[in-house]
């Protein structure tokens, strides 16, 4: 087969940008900005074309109009949208105009500052280069019209041109009313004694703007934030001066490191970035072991060909940098001073800006530094807070606990034979809620969109039916509890499904409702739950009155855990609270860098918690506390792995107590001595997301994938692996925790099978068609499977044969 040629014209060479009458004005304004650090490259302004130069020669046309009529002090044109968004300020300073050319962003840079102009002269530049466009589209005009396309001339310049070039000769000649207003050195000093000391020397003006009505829209306006001043840090007696820096650019950037470091700080990470912005050089060196060093700096513009870092290439660029820098390094600083210094020093700023102009105060480029300031101060304060708190007399709280411990049940034989399973009965049930479905007695109760079910477990009949639209549901001792988006808090009797009481609650509003059901001897019945931002509520089961309220300093997301007469809070914050169930007061109370963001573990008398936020792999810095669950003091500590995240609560053995972690590699655990804290194993389970239990010395593992992992919690040998038959993604459960129910497991997969777990023999399998979403086992062994399609099927085990001596 003969093979194809394509061949193509090159000869017809792309034309050189034509240049319109704007580039004169252009060359006029940004003389010496090309030449000034950074340069102002001119192949990024989008001048290729005469079309391209009209709207933004009208924009500038109107801003210089409004400046000269008085209605504004100051106004910003867009030079270019790409690749780069260049901006072009104008300030009005009497008869006078100064202009600025920068770029924004997170670290802005600035290609000219407030070169100096009279008024008349660059807006007569402007008019003229109006003039001369307006003459050369109406010769492309008359030309277009006898080619038969004039409309393509026509649209926007036929009649935004005249107008604007009307708009600003109206407003000429610049008022001679308007007083010089020359920049004046304004201080800015922290108002307390602080071990490490930032102030700066700024020049700001008083411009006209700021007598007038502050606006009702909040915008960004960095063109207002770009002054000169020098910047003076004080370390203990050694201090370091940065003598013409732009400083609210430097202060965003200070602030951002601080709190980057400062929380690389709290989870022992090494953390260092370096970079130049507002004229200065700024770094930051954290080590992993908490020592922090600060580097400042001045940066030295070359001469000649090597002053442009382009012409040298990135690496040589950036070595020839450092050559011309000036830099000093504080080499052991304390972080939580540099924090603390920083916070002083934003504060003053922003302080001094709003007072020499009220009209920042609807600046959005201030609003969010003056939030990144408040940001680094909460955080400072909750990692620098001494609150701890030691139970002096435990003794009430451990001989209740230890009177209200379950004696040790003897062993069943349901884990010593085959079991089998017969279907009972079949329940379709609309939009059905598995997080509202229990099995509570002798009733299932099922919550779907807009009703409540109530079913008999033997025989599938449903006993009653009420409208209830959707909301976050309990079982508690005494009826189901549910609570609605509004805040309103109800209980269903489950004889009748009527509400017997209602309550009313603050609503939480962007984030997850929690709770704990306290029901035990000697304590009252009570249902705990989390209420509005940051509060927890205690409500009486029988009355519906609430008992106490506990004010948590951050309510993202509670983690509650009943022991004895205490219920331990997790609320995200770096602290651990124990409450008294009775009264709602603060027993004890452990504090750490990082955040209580996982439900504690409590066993007799220990009590393990992780402290640190385990919702990235590799984030690092994780905790595990060993505590005494009734004094709160600690007993040890140690810390996790760096290249995995904690999931989950820990999970107890005889000897050992695992943590379940999330890597790379899939789902592992990590085994450390319960009387030592030392580390006995790590391992990777499974490829997979997996579901964990703790069964005697034997941690089952139930993955996603299809496999049964059994791993041994004294030393981490695996003791038997399953791989089950899987099916498509679309069938695997929604829930993966295994069930345990009178010495045998239930795993749901794709199908529920029965495990024996101490040696992983399989006992028997439901056989059901229904993705097991939800499972439930009743103390018979008979089987409850939910599927989130809306179908509930229940199954009965089989009589069981045993060997008689």
């Amino acid at each position: 087969m003969p093979g194809l040629s394509l061949v193509a014209d090159n000869t017809r060479c792309s034309p050189e940008p034509e240049r319109t009458s704007l580039h004169e004005v252009l060359d006029f304004v940004l003389e010496g900005a090309r030449s000034a650090p950074p340069p102002l490259d001119e192949a990024a302004l989008p001048l290729r074309a005469e079309t391209e130069a009209l709207p933004l020669l009208c924009d500038l046309a109107e801003a210089a109009a409004e400046l000269a009529s008085g209605r504004r002090a100051r106004a910003v044109v867009r030079l270019c949208l790409e690749p780069d968004a260049w901006e072009l300020g104008l300030e009005r300073v009497g008869r006078d105009l100064l202009v600025t050319v920068f770029r924004g962003g997170d670290v802005p840079e600035i290609a000219l500052h407030e070169r100096r102009f009279e008024g008349a002269a660059l807006s007569a530049r402007i008019l003229a280069a109006l003039d001369r466009l307006a003459s050369r589209r109406g010769a492309g005009a008359r030309q277009g019209a006898l080619a038969g396309n004039d409309a393509e001339h026509g649209g926007l310049g036929e009649h935004r041109l005249p107008a604007a070039r009307r708009c600003l000769a109206a407003a000429l000649p610049f008022s001679p009313d308007e007083p010089a207003g020359e920049p004046a050195i304004v201080g800015v000093e922290p108002t307390s004694e602080i071990p490490i000391a930032i102030a700066a020397e700024a020049l700001l003006r008083t411009s006209p703007g700021a007598a007038l009505a502050q606006p009702a829209v909040l915008r960004a306006d960095l063109f207002s934030l770009l002054f000169r001043g020098k910047i003076r840090v004080l370390v203990g007696e050694e201090a370091r001066e940065l003598p013409d820096v732009f400083i609210f650019p430097f202060a965003e950037q200070l602030a951002s490191l601080s709190l980057e470091s400062l929380d690389a700080w709290a989870r022992r990470q090494p953390y260092h970035r370096r970079l130049t912005v507002g004229g200065a050089i700024l770094g930051v060196r954290l080590h992993s072991e908490g020592a922090l060093s600060l580097t400042l700096g001045v940066p030295r513009a070359g001469r000649g060909a090597s002053a442009d870092p382009r012409a040298l290439g990135p690496g040589r660029a950036f070595a020839a940098a450092e050559e011309r820098a000036q830099t000093w390094t504080f080499p052991a600083v304390d972080v939580a001073a540099l924090a603390q210094g920083v916070v002083a020093f934003g504060r003053a700023l922003a302080r001094s800006l709003v007072r020499r102009d009220r009209g920042q105060a609807s600046n959005l480029r201030l609003f969010e530094f003056r939030a990144r300031v408040r940001a680094l101060s909460e955080r400072l304060r909750e990692l620098t807070r001494n609150d701890a708190k030691i139970n002096v007399a435990p003794e009430t709280y451990r001989a209740f606990a230890a009177a209200a411990r379950p004696q040790a049940a003897a062993e069943d034989t349901f884990g010593r034979t085959r079991l089998r399973f017969t279907a009972r009965w079949v329940a379709a049930i609309p939009s059905l809620d598995l997080r509202a479905t229990f099995l509570c007695g002798d009733v299932l109760v099922v919550g779907s969109t807009r009703e409540l079910t109530c079913i008999d477990r033997r025989t599938g009949e449903c006993l009653w039916r009420t409208q209830a639209p959707r909301a976050v549901s309990v079982m508690t001792p005494v009826g189901l509890g549910r609570l609605l988006p509004d805040g309103t808090l109800q209980l269903h009797e489950l004889a009748t499904g009527e509400v017997a009481w209602s309550a009313r609650l603050s609503p939480r509003v962007g984030a997850n409702a929690s709770g704990a059901v306290v029901s035990a001897p000697g304590l009252p019945r009570m249902l705990i739950v989390s209420e509005g931002t940051r509060h927890l509520a205690a409500v009486d089961l029988y009355s519906g009155e609430v008992r106490w309220r506990y004010a948590a300093r951050r309510g993202e997301n509670f983690r509650l855990r009943r022991a004895g007469k205490l219920v331990v809070v997790g609320s995200g914050e770096p602290a651990l609270v124990a409450l008294d169930v009775l009264s709602g007061e603060v027993v004890w109370r452990f504090c750490d860098r990082l955040p209580f963001a996982s439900a504690v573990a409590v066993d007799h008398d220990a009590l393990f918690a992780v402290a640190g936020d385990g919702a990235f792999v590799g984030r690092g810095g994780a905790r595990l506390h060993h505590l005494d669950p009734w004094s709160g003091e600690a007993r040890w500590t140690v810390d996790l792995p760096r290249h995995v995240a904690p999931v989950g609560a820990p999970l107890l053995g005889p000897e050992t107590v695992c943590v379940v972690t999330h890597g790379r590699r899939g789902t592992g655990l990590v085994g450390l001595d319960r009387k030592t804290g030392a580390t006995r194993f790590e391992l990777t389970a499974c490829a997979a997301t997996a579901s964990c239990l703790m069964v005697d010395d034997v941690v089952v593992v139930n993955s996603e994938a299809g496999e049964i992992v059994g791993v041994g919690a004294h030393d981490g040998a695996i003791r038997y692996r399953h791989v089950l038959a899987g099916g498509v993604e679309g069938d695997r459960p929604r829930r993966l925790e295994p069930v345990l129910r009178s010495g045998a497991l239930f795993v749901p997969q794709n199908e529920v099978h029965v495990v024996r777990p101490r040696d992983g023999a399989l006992l028997g399998k439901v056989p059901t068609d229904l993705i097991p979403d939800l499972l439930r086992v009743d103390e018979r062994c008979d089987v409850y499977v939910a599927e989130e399609s809306g179908h509930l099927a229940a199954f009965a085990a089989a009589p069981r044969l045993s060997l008689v001596q």
